[in-house]
């Protein structure tokens, strides 16, 4: 403040005083001891800020030194320094009238009018302030009396704290609107409301019903992040978080809630019905010869998922097979014997087989064929 006083004065000029002794009525020092006490340039009145303090660049000259400067009024304090240059500083609010005086006290004097005004405080986000928990907004203060400070009328919504003049905010999780009071040195006060908003807590979907083997995706808006998520029934659903997603594995049948729960210790659950146990077929491969004579019947078990259920082999594949059928829960599938049909092979062949149920889920078993030696295949 104390370098850029010259630049905040608002002078007013006054009329010179005459000079005594053939000195003229120009800037310079009159010649001879009886010269008249005046100051350069000349002034009668100065206004400037409340806080602002320095030189002003006003030299005393003529008189009979020692120079001397009192105030009328405590909004401004004033001296002189060795060389006879005025500095004066913006108490509060408040006129005061500087007299600068000489050795001859009363009979020369210079009275100068100088006012200090306070400028009201400002913030460079106006007077209200809205947040989403966790979230940080910083503002600037101006004007006022440096230094400052902040105050938070409730911490619990709204925490703040300033360095310099940037007044730092952060939401809580906490709905609600807190005052934030800035003072300056001087006393002088501003109010800002800072309004923490939070959103309702929602799921999408709420529930979820699927046969086990299948996973799902939870979604999370609203409420104060971050969540936490856990399942009643571990052996039916298990749930993980991943942000504001949580992903839902369907285990075995039964029922089961996931609970979600966030920062503000809002809770919502999520319904979950496992309508059928995890597909399973045995055994997971079977063995045939290909020099058998006759044909072989292959018979394989399905437990759990969703009938009804569907084979299915690659094309190339499929004439290995006179029959690949299902009924209820038997998977049949038939090798025609060496003599009539493909069963041939060169190396040990593994044909997968996979078996769908209705909801798409699918369990792989496999058909060796054993390759019986040096044999030409047709």
């Amino acid at each position: 403040m104390k370098n850029i006083l010259k630049t905040l004065l608002i002078v007013a000029a006054s009329t010179l005083i005459a000079a005594c002794g053939g000195g003229g009525g120009g800037g310079g020092t009159p010649n001879g001891p009886s010269a008249t006490l005046r100051v350069y340039p000349p002034v009668d009145a100065i206004s400037l800020p409340v806080g602002a303090s320095g030189s002003t660049g006003i030299e005393v000259r003529g008189g009979k030194a020692p120079y001397g400067v009192i105030s009328s009024d405590a909004s401004v304090s004033a001296m002189l320094s060795t060389d006879g240059i005025l500095f004066i500083s913006g108490n509060s609010d408040g006129t005061s009238t500087l007299t600068v005086y000489d050795e001859s006290l009363p009979v020369q004097q210079v009275k100068i009018t100088v006012t200090a005004k306070a400028v009201p405080l400002a913030s460079s986000a106006g007077t209200a302030i809205t947040l989403r928990p966790n979230q940080s907004v910083q503002f600037n203060v101006r004007g006022g009396v440096a230094p400052y400070s902040v105050n938070s009328s409730d911490t619990g919504v709204v925490s703040a704290s300033i360095s310099g003049s940037t007044v730092t905010l952060v939401g809580m999780p906490k709905s609600g609107s807190a005052t934030i009071l800035i003072t300056d040195a001087a006393g002088a006060t501003l109010s800002v409301t800072a309004t923490v908003q939070i959103s309702s807590l929602s799921v999408s979907p709420a529930s979820i019903t699927g046969p086990a083997g299948t996973a799902n995706t939870v979604a999370i808006s609203g409420g104060v992040a971050p969540y936490t998520v856990s399942s009643t029934n571990t052996a039916v659903a298990t749930a993980t978080l991943s942000g504001s997603s949580v992903n839902v594995s369907l285990v075995s049948q039964g029922a089961s809630e996931v609970k979600i729960t966030d920062a503000a210790n809002t809770s919502l659950v999520v319904s979950v019905t496992v309508t059928s146990n995890v597909l399973q077929v045995s055994p997971a491969n079977q063995t045939v010869d290909e020099k058998s004579a006759t044909s072989t019947t292959l018979t394989y078990l399905i437990a759990g998922g969703t009938a009804p259920y569907t084979p299915l082999v690659s094309p190339a594949d499929r004439s290995y097979f006179t029959t690949l059928s299902i009924a209820g829960t038997a998977l049949t599938a038939t090798l025609p014997d060496s003599t009539t049909g493909p069963r041939c092979v060169t190396a040990d062949k593994v044909i997968p087989i996979d078996i769908y149920d209705s909801k798409l889920v699918k369990q792989t078993v496999s058909v060796t064929i054993k390759d019986g030696g040096a044999v030409a295949c047709p």
